[in-house]
C-alpha cells in the first residue's frame, strides 16, 4: 500500500514538473556536464527529462533558427542557440533549454561552452502538448524575473502566438501583431506574418534566408 501511495505521489510530482524526474538533489555543475542526459532541464536540484518533439516542432525550430541567424548576420551580429543549449537567466533560477534563444552583441559575454549564464535577449518556446503549462506559466515567470527582453510563445496546437516585451518595471507586456504581422522589439527590422507558424509546410532554410533578405531590402 505504501508503494502505491509513493508511486502516485511521484506521478503527481512529475505532472507538476512537466516531465520524468531522472534525478533529485543534483548539482547544477553535474547537470551541465550531461550526467543526466542532454535533453533535460534543472529546477532547484531536480532534473526533468524532456519529451521527444514532433516533426513539425523541429521544422519550426529550424525555420526560426535560419531566420534569426540570417537577420543577425546581415545586421547586428550575435548568435542563435537551439535546444538543448541551457539558459540559466539568473543564479537563483532554473536551468532551462529554450527552443531558440537569441544573443545580441551586448550579451555575448554570457555565452559559455555549455550554457548561457544569464538571460538571452530574445527567447522562443514552441509549445508541445506536455509543455503548455510550463511555457505559459513557469517559464514566463522565470524569463520575466531573469531579464529576458522579448519572449515568444508559439502554440501550433491552438494556432496562437503570444509575444511579450520587458517593460521598464521589469514586467512583460503583451506586444500584438498588426494586421497579422508581428514586428520584433529586440530585432526592430524583423517582421513576420504570424500565419507562417500554422502552415502545413514550414518554410525551408533557403526560403527563410530569402525572406529575411527581402525584408531587410524593404526596410
Amino acid at each position: 500500500m505504501v508503494t502505491n501511495i509513493t508511486s502516485l505521489q511521484q506521478a503527481e510530482r512529475e505532472r507538476l514538473y512537466g516531465g520524468k524526474i531522472v534525478a533529485e538533489n543534483a548539482a547544477y555543475e553535474d547537470y551541465l556536464r550531461g550526467e543526466y542526459g542532454t535533453h533535460a532541464e534543472w529546477v532547484n536540484g531536480v532534473v526533468i527529462e524532456m519529451s521527444p518533439i514532433e516533426e513539425s516542432h523541429d521544422a519550426l525550430s529550424r525555420f526560426g533558427s535560419a531566420m534569426f541567424d540570417t537577420y543577425l548576420e546581415l545586421t547586428t551580429g550575435g548568435r542563435v542557440l537551439q535546444d538543448p543549449m541551457v539558459m540559466k537567466p539568473a543564479p537563483h533560477l532554473p536551468g532551462r533549454q529554450p527552443d531558440l534563444q537569441v544573443l545580441l552583441p551586448d550579451r555575448m559575454h554570457l555565452l559559455r561552452p555549455t550554457e548561457v549564464a544569464g538571460a538571452a535577449n530574445l527567447v522562443v518556446e514552441i509549445v508541445s502538448q506536455e509543455s503548455i503549462k510550463r511555457d505559459r506559466g513557469d517559464k514566463f515567470e522565470e524569463y520575466e524575473q531573469g531579464g529576458v527582453e522579448e519572449y515568444w510563445i508559439v502554440d501550433r496546437i491552438h494556432k496562437e502566438a503570444l509575444f511579450y516585451v520587458r517593460g521598464e518595471d521589469g514586467l512583460f507586456r503583451s506586444r500584438l501583431p498588426v494586421d497579422g504581422v508581428y514586428t520584433s522589439h529586440v530585432l526592430p527590422r524583423l517582421h513576420i506574418n504570424v500565419s507562417i507558424f500554422w502552415q502545413d509546410s514550414i518554410p525551408s532554410t533557403r526560403e527563410a534566408v530569402k525572406m529575411v533578405e527581402a525584408m531587410l531590402k524593404e526596410g
